[in-house]
């Protein structure tokens, strides 16, 4: 081999072991990863770079994001634009106020506290469905399955549930109980219901699972499992992760129901100074500790938990939180004129720059959109 042969190799060799220290470092060393993510990454966005969607202030807009898409909702026809504010479809709905919710490609779509749902795939208007009772809730799982909850003025709730091309495949009264949530298993064989009963001198929280063929052809069997939490525990939240694993999100815990048989208290959260929880991920929860840092300043310790693994990622914000988003395992922290975006990793998306507080904002795994009185600006992620 010819000298300049040997040399061309030795130096292949130190690129791929020095691309390879990079990464190691970027991934295991959080001062490097972040002084990468500012410095050399460019990471940092300004809202002046930004597409933006202009609004007509004499309407009542309602904005959504999903997938690849901002849905505007205004007289009755959802418009959809893409990431650089280009109108690229619009769907007439019979639907004047809404209620959101989306999952993968799907949107669902309900009028708040009033009996019309649809569902809408990537930009193709699929069904819709005109329920009994007054529209209260509404959750779409990442096959198109649709639950929706009523009430009327003889139960607290009712759920319906829906298959995803909108063939109702059971009701379910809850005539003393409040539902809190609902969710979907990735299945579509059970739902998971979170309520609140308040007959008694005590509210009591309870977890009920349904499965949907017995729920079809054995009502009286629809009920495979009840958990009745703690007298102590106010539940929020319950999502359907990976592996059917049902995580409950309480006031003051994060359970776990596994394979719909046994319940865990996996944190406990009660001596801690928590300001924000969320469930809302396929694998994790996330929870935002605030930390004094000095006189006058005060950290935000963001921390990320896999429900599988226990792995846990942190990531410190300099700043005190004032809200976080969830969606498609994006986590959003607001902190009035910056909003940073982590994945379930902990690690920095983008720290988006703005010229006034943010107060409204919308986002999935794809883009973010910060609602303003007059404009949207999009993010892309």
């Amino acid at each position: 081999m010819s000298l300049k042969g040997k040399i061309a190799i030795i130096i292949s060799i130190l690129v791929i072991i020095s691309i390879g220290v990079i990464i190691y470092l970027y991934i295991n060393k959080k001062d490097i990863r972040d002084y990468m993510d500012l410095h050399l990454l460019n990471k940092n966005i300004a809202e002046e770079d930004m597409p933006t969607i202009n609004l007509d202030t004499d309407k009542l807009n309602q904005v959504y994001v999903y997938s690849k898409y901002i849905a505007l909702l205004n007289d009755k026809t959802i418009k959809l634009y893409n990431s650089y504010g280009e109108e690229v479809t619009s769907i007439s709905v019979n639907i004047n106020t809404a209620i959101f919710d989306t999952n993968n490609k799907y949107l669902a779509v309900a009028e708040k506290n009033g009996n019309e749902v649809c569902l809408i795939l990537d930009k193709t208007y699929l069904w819709s469905s005109t329920l009994e009772g007054q529209i209260i809730q509404v959750k779409v799982n990442e096959n198109g399955y649709v639950a929706v909850v009523t009430t009327d003025t003889t139960h607290k709730s009712i759920l319906n549930v829906y298959n995803s091309t909108g063939e109702q495949l059971f009701r379910s009264y809850f005539s003393s109980t409040r539902i809190i949530d609902v969710s979907i298993s990735k299945d579509n064989k059970y739902v998971a219901v979170g309520e609140l009963d308040t007959s008694g001198t005590v509210i009591q929280s309870n977890i009920k699972i349904i499965s949907v063929d017995n729920a079809q052809n054995d009502t009286d069997n629809a009920i495979i499992y009840t958990y009745n939490a703690e007298n102590d525990k106010l539940i929020l939240n319950v999502k359907y992760q990976a592996k059917n694993r049902l995580v409950c999100l309480y006031d003051n815990s994060i359970d776990i129901i596994e394979n719909n048989k046994k319940n865990t208290e996996k944190l406990n959260l009660s001596n801690e100074k928590i300001n924000f929880m969320s469930v809302n991920f396929s694998d994790s929860i996330a929870y935002i500790e605030e930390e004094s840092s000095g006189l006058f300043k005060t950290n935000s310790n963001i921390k990320l938990v896999n429900t599988d693994t226990q792995l846990e990622n942190y990531y410190t914000i300099e700043d005190i939180a004032k809200e976080i988003y969830v969606q498609d395992d994006v986590l959003a922290v607001n902190v009035s004129t910056d909003i940073y975006f982590f994945n379930t990793k902990g690690w920095l998306i983008k720290k988006y720059i703005a010229k006034q507080e943010i107060t409204n904002m919308m986002l999935s795994k794809n883009l973010a959109a910060v609602i303003y009185k007059d404009k949207i600006v999009i993010i892309n992620l």
